[in-house]
C-alpha cells in the first residue's frame, strides 16, 4: 500500500510511511461508519462497469507515459488543437498542464481519464475524501432528504462529488459549475439518467452568475490548492455574496502545514513530482484564516488521510 506516495513524495523514513498507512485505514473506516449510521446511502459504493475499467486502462497508461515526457521535459503549456481553442476564454493562471496532464483540464479525454488516475495516485481513498463534505452538509440539513434546499458546487469537475451529495440528498436541488467545458459536458452526460434535480452549468466561481442569497449550501472539492491566492479570495467573497443569511459553505481540500505536522515534509515535495504551482502558497496560507477574513463565522474543520474538511456559515446581516 502507498507505494505511489512514496514515489511521488520521495523517500520517507518508516515511522511516516506507517502513519500514512494509519490515516489511510482511518479514512476508509470513518467512511463506513458514515454508511452504517445513515449519513450518506451505500449505493455511494457501487462500482462502475469492470468492462468500462478495463476498456480506459491502456489510455490511462499511454496517458501516463506521456505524462511523464512532459514531466522530464518541463512542458506545462502543452495543448492539442481543440483544447488550444478554449484558452482566450479561461484565465491565465488556469491556462496549464495541471499535474502534467494532457490538456489539462480542456478535453473530454483528459476528463473521462481523470477520476481514474486521480484513484491511482491515492490507492482509492479519493471518493472517500470527497465524501467527507457529505457529513458536515448533513449535521447542518438534518437526517431529510434535502427537499426545498437549493446547493451550488464550485469547480465541479467530472462529477463525481455530485453524485455523491445528490445520493445522499436525492431532492435538493444542485448546480453544479465549473471553469472546464469539456470537464462540465463530461459530468453532465454521466449525471444524465437518475439525477433529474442536478443541473450543470460552465461559470467561473470568482465570477457567479448567481443572485445574492439564492443558495442554502455553497461547497467546492480539490479546487482551492490549484488557486492563487486572489483567487481563492474572490470565490470565498462570491460564496458568501450568493449564500443565504444563515447558509453553509464547506470545502474539502489537501491539508496544510500544520493540520498533521508529520506530514509538513511531504507537502512540501508534492509540487516537485506535479505541476501544482499554487501549492506552495496554499499550503502556508490557512484556509480556515481566509474564510474568517471573508466574514464566515463558526468555522469548523475535520480531517481525513491527506486532505481535510472545513466548514462555516455565513452569519445573517441582522445580527
Amino acid at each position: 500500500m502507498l507505494l505511489r506516495q512514496k514515489e511521488s513524495f520521495g523517500l520517507m523514513d518508516v515511522a511516516t510511511f506507517k502513519q500514512l498507512q494509519q490515516e489511510l485505514f482511518g479514512l476508509l473506516s470513518k467512511d463506513c461508519e458514515n454508511i452504517q449510521q445513515g449519513v450518506y446511502p451505500l449505493s455511494v459504493l457501487k462500482p462502475e462497469s469492470p468492462v468500462a475499467h478495463l476498456m480506459r486502462l491502456p489510455r490511462v497508461l499511454w496517458d501516463g507515459v506521456r505524462i511523464g515526457m512532459r514531466r522530464h521535459r518541463g512542458r506545462t503549456t502543452e495543448f492539442s488543437a481543440a483544447a488550444g481553442e478554449l484558452l482566450d476564454e479561461l484565465p491565465r493562471y488556469y491556462r496549464r498542464n495541471f499535474h502534467f496532464q494532457s490538456d489539462g483540464y480542456l478535453s473530454e479525454e483528459s476528463a473521462e481519464l481523470y477520476e481514474h488516475q486521480v484513484e491511482i495516485l491515492f490507492n482509492g481513498s479519493a471518493d472517500a475524501m470527497r465524501r467527507l463534505i457529505i457529513a458536515p452538509l448533513r449535521e447542518r440539513f438534518g437526517s431529510g432528504d434535502g427537499k426545498g434546499l437549493t446547493f451550488l458546487e464550485i469547480g465541479a469537475g467530472t462529477g463525481r462529488t455530485t453524485r455523491f451529495v445528490s445520493q445522499a440528498f436525492p431532492k435538493a436541488r444542485i448546480i453544479a459549475t465549473d471553469l472546464s467545458t469539456p470537464y462540465i459536458k463530461v459530468a453532465g452526460r454521466r449525471l444524465s439518467a437518475g439525477y433529474p434535480k442536478v443541473d450543470f452549468l460552465q461559470a467561473d466561481g470568482s465570477h457567479l452568475p448567481f443572485q445574492n442569497g439564492q443558495f442554502d449550501a455553497v461547497y467546492s472539492v480539490f479546487l482551492f490548492h490549484e488557486l492563487p491566492l486572489e483567487q481563492r479570495r474572490e470565490i470565498l467573497a462570491e460564496s458568501r455574496r450568493v449564500l443565504k443569511d444563515g447558509g453553509f459553505f464547506g470545502f474539502v481540500d489537501s491539508i496544510q502545514k500544520g493540520d498533521k505536522p508529520v506530514f509538513d515534509t511531504l507537502l512540501e515535495d508534492f509540487p516537485k513530482s506535479f505541476h501544482e504551482p499554487f501549492y506552495r502558497n496554499y499550503i502556508e496560507n490557512s484556509m480556515e484564516g481566509l474564510l474568517e477574513e471573508q466574514g464566515f463565522a463558526a468555522v469548523r474543520k475535520d480531517t481525513g488521510f491527506f486532505s481535510k474538511v472545513a466548514w462555516a456559515i455565513r452569519p445573517s446581516e441582522k445580527s
